[in-house]
C-alpha cells in the first residue's frame, strides 16, 4: 500500500514544478540574457562611476532611449531601455556609458541586431554574447553619422 502512495505523492508533487510531461523534450531553453552598453565619447571629465550625459554631439544617447534587438531581417524581437549614464575614463578619453539588458533572447540565432534609438543597426555574432560577452556600441557623432563595424 505504500508504493502507490508514494508513487502517487511524486507524480503530483513533480508535475507541480513542471517536469512532468516534458521527459519527451530533447532540448533545453535557449533564452538568455543579452547585457551590453553605449559607450558616448567625449563626456566631460570627472571622477570614473559617476552619473554623467552624453556630449551633445550624441543628443539622442540618454537613460529611457530605447534599444531593440532583431533578427538578421531585421524584425524587432525585444525591446529595452537605457539606463542612466556611468562615467568612465579610457585611454582615449572619458565616456559616458548606458548600461541595457535584453532578456530571453533565442541563443539559436546566429546574430542579432542592436538598433540605439534611431541609430543604424549593428551585428553581434550570438555565441559570445550567449557566453556573457557584453554588447558594446561605441558612439562618435551625431546619429547621422556613419557608424564603423562592430567588434564581434
Amino acid at each position: 500500500m505504500r508504493r502507490p502512495v508514494l508513487a502517487l505523492v511524486l507524480t503530483l508533487s513533480l508535475g507541480g514544478c513542471g517536469w512532468a510531461g516534458r521527459h519527451d523534450e530533447r532540448s533545453k531553453p535557449d533564452g538568455f540574457l543579452l547585457h551590453g552598453h553605449v559607450s558616448a565619447a567625449g563626456a566631460a571629465t570627472g571622477a570614473s562611476g559617476t552619473p554623467c550625459l552624453a556630449p551633445a554631439s550624441a543628443s539622442d544617447i540618454v537613460a529611457g532611449a530605447p534599444v531593440r534587438a532583431a533578427d538578421a531581417a531585421g524584425k524587432i524581437i525585444a525591446v529595452t531601455s537605457l539606463n542612466g549614464g556611468v562615467l568612465a575614463e579610457t585611454p582615449d578619453g572619458f565616456h559616458c556609458n548606458f548600461g541595457f539588458e535584453l532578456s530571453n533572447l533565442s541563443g539559436s540565432r546566429p546574430t542579432y541586431q542592436l538598433i540605439v534609438a534611431d541609430r543604424p543597426p549593428r551585428s553581434f555574432e550570438t555565441k559570445p554574447l550567449r557566453e556573457g560577452k557584453e554588447a558594446v556600441l561605441p558612439v562618435d557623432g551625431p546619429a547621422s553619422s556613419t557608424v564603423s563595424p562592430s567588434p564581434s
